[in-house]
């Protein structure tokens, strides 16, 4: 890759970490200082937990007298107190079974079946205090008593199996007639459209017959989308895409305007028959939540550093040693789970298998590491690099190269100045803070390929819509996106950007013939992508229905390889070997990384155990 662009951005990184380094300051001129200067930084330091690792230990006796006072104030519970939390923009729509936007009104407002925590290995029942699966298409749970909707939801009667069965046999209407962004692959094996069925038999107990045997339908039930709803509001009003109080949960919303939304607690609940996991016995902790629209990000990181919010959210090293000693800030590190891809439109770039090769050699995989990733990155594979089934590094490597020579070479063979006359066009988000990774990327192609690239700006509503515009009419040519909704399932941590049914259709405009929605295209557009579809949606659902885990592992090893080989229609970007989340240093009992920031993981915003220190 040419020198200029890059050797800029080192200069610059090295001007911006002077100013941050020769700018001491306390209190509001700290805060100040980290909301301008570190979005975008980078360091190839040390970071600040490694460097306090080689720190001579404190005196045997002041170690255990620290010990000791740190075990006793952890064991001091105190209930009560707001959090307050903050986000970029307002929600899009507030029905749990179309919007995949926000997280966080989900896990207050309703009850879940249950949560899966990728940190214990170990799904905890919320709704559900038991199950059992008495063979491949079977599940039988059973509910705890007394559960009660709030009072806005039929005045609060009682929840019960009915109403689990009613909430998770919406998903097919919900995506035909609602635009559900809900990914298929969480539901399908429970799809009533595809044979599943429910059953009944007291309000207690719920029997789900399978669609199709389905190795990871239970972890899978943690997700913000398995909502239970209420039925009847569902039904007076079509949806509850305009609906709050739809649930059962621990929280109900208190109001909900422009500036955010406040959360009191639902007078009805009753917790839990027994503390489990993350889930209390009988009330959560906390009191209330609110939750401000902040669209500014150093407007958020002066929030937390001055104690006006508990959380930031994800932080690189350098953000993460900048807050090193900050008061009113904790830094909660782990190893990661993620995946982020570049989507390729599969109906532009289907039809041309040596224009899919020469864009993954164009790009230089190591250098997302070093320069995007601070250096603390894996090669991400189509498998998240949390499970046992993802592939070697080595093997990776092998599979994805950066051949800049080689890629040109198929860009002229495949007659890609012809193809795509006028270049890309990319999304780039307005509420991100960081946008490097795009930046890279884009970089990449003008410099390896020779073509340039129109970055689209554009706010949430309008990304998820230009995300799952319908074939032919997606303005982008290629996508940059992560996948954290469900990270505790291979199938859908990383997978489901690539297969029809799931973001590879509605994202990617990977069509089938067999595909759900085949019927509202015509069959000239699902020509095009309905051969490469097939073979990847075959090879997932063998995958899906391998319950032995050796043979499962095998079976997904060898999808990683196909995908890596094929080039369509997703490359799998590198991600971030290490998480780090900036929470407010208030906060007790903070769910370790990498459950800490997702509903299905038992994250934060479902932690029940979690409270505020005075």
């Amino acid at each position: 890759m040419a020198e200029g662009y890059w050797g800029k951005y080192w200069r610059r990184r090295v001007s911006r970490r002077r100013v941050l380094a020769g700018g001491a300051a306390v209190g509001a001129g700290a805060a100040a200082l980290v909301a301008v200067g570190c979005g975008d930084d980078d360091d190839d330091s040390a970071p600040a937990s490694e460097a306090a690792a080689t720190e001579a230990p404190d005196e045997p006796e002041e170690a255990a007298e620290a010990t000791a006072a740190a075990t006793e104030a952890a064991e001091t519970i105190q209930s009560g107190g707001t959090f307050l939390h903050q986000k970029a923009a307002q929600n899009t729509t507030l029905d749990p079974s179309v919007t995949v936007t926000d997280a966080t009104w989900t896990a207050l407002t309703y009850n879940h079946l249950l949560g899966y925590s990728l940190v214990e290995e170990e799904a905890w029942g919320d709704a559900a205090t038991g199950w059992e699966q008495p063979d491949a298409t079977t599940l039988v749970f059973s509910l705890e008593e007394g559960l009660k909707f709030n009072p806005e939801a039929a005045d609060g009667r009682d929840m019960t199996s009915e109403d689990v069965a009613f909430s998770y046999s919406r998903f097919p209407t919900s995506l035909s007639e609602l635009g559900s962004e809900v990914n298929q692959l969480q539901w399908g094996w429970m799809g009533v459209d595809r044979g599943a069925s429910f059953e009944t038999p007291d309000a207690t107990t719920l029997s789900i017959n399978l669609a199709f045997p389905w190795a990871s339908a239970v972890p899978s039930l943690g997700s913000s989308a398995m909502a239970i709803v209420n039925r009847e509001l569902v039904e007076a009003n079509g949806s509850l895409v305009d609906v709050p109080n739809a649930g059962s949960g621990a929280y109900m919303f208190d109001t909900i305007d422009e500036t955010g939304n406040t959360y009191k607690r639902n007078p009805n609940y009753r917790g839990h028959s027994s503390a489990r996991g993350r889930f209390t016995a009988d009330m959560p902790y906390i009191d209330r939540w609110e939750d401000s629209i902040i669209v500014d990000q150093a407007a958020r990181e002066a929030r937390v550093l001055a104690g006006d919010s508990h959380v930031l959210g994800a932080v690189d090293s350098i953000q993460a040693q900048l807050f090193e000693g900050e008061e009113n800030v904790q830094i909660i590190e782990g190893p990661a789970n993620d995946h982020s891809i570049m989507e390729l439109d599969a109906y532009k770039w289907a039809p041309h298998p040596l224009l899919r090769e020469a864009v993954s050699l164009a790009i230089d995989w190591e250098g997302i590491i070093d320069v995007v990733l601070d250096g603390e990155g894996v090669r991400g594979a189509p498998v998240g690099p949390a499970f046992s089934q993802v592939l070697p590094q080595d093997e990776i490597r092998e599979l994805q190269q950066f051949d800049p020579a080689r890629a040109r070479a198929l860009w002229e063979q495949g007659g890609g100045d012809d193809v795509f006359p006028d270049g890309f066009v990319t999304v780039i988000p307005t509420f991100a803070s960081n946008t490097r990774l795009i930046e890279f990327i884009v970089q990449s192609l003008e410099e390896n390929l020779g073509v340039s690239t129109t970055q689209e700006p554009a706010d949430l509503a309008t990304y998820v819509a230009m995300a799952t515009a319908p074939p032919s009419e997606k303005i982008w040519h290629y996508f940059i996106a992560g996948e954290n909704s469900l990270s505790t399932i291979p199938d859908y941590n990383a997978l489901t950007h690539y297969v029809p049914n799931g973001y590879g259709a509605i994202f990617g405009g990977l069509y089938t013939f067999d595909h759900v929605l085949s019927a509202y295209y015509p069959d000239e557009i699902i020509e095009v992508t309905n051969e490469i579809g097939t073979e990847l949606q075959g090879r997932y659902d063998k995958q899906g229905a391998t319950v032995d885990p050796e043979e499962r592992k095998q079976v997904l090893q060898d999808m990683q390889r196909y995908i890596f080989t094929n080039f369509c229609c997703v490359l799998p970007l590198p991600v971030a070997s290490v998480q780090r989340y900036a929470m407010g240093a208030a906060l007790r009992n903070v769910p370790p990384v990498p459950d800490i920031a997702n509903n299905a993981s038992m994250g934060y915003r479902r932690a029940q155990n979690m409270w505020i220190s005075s």
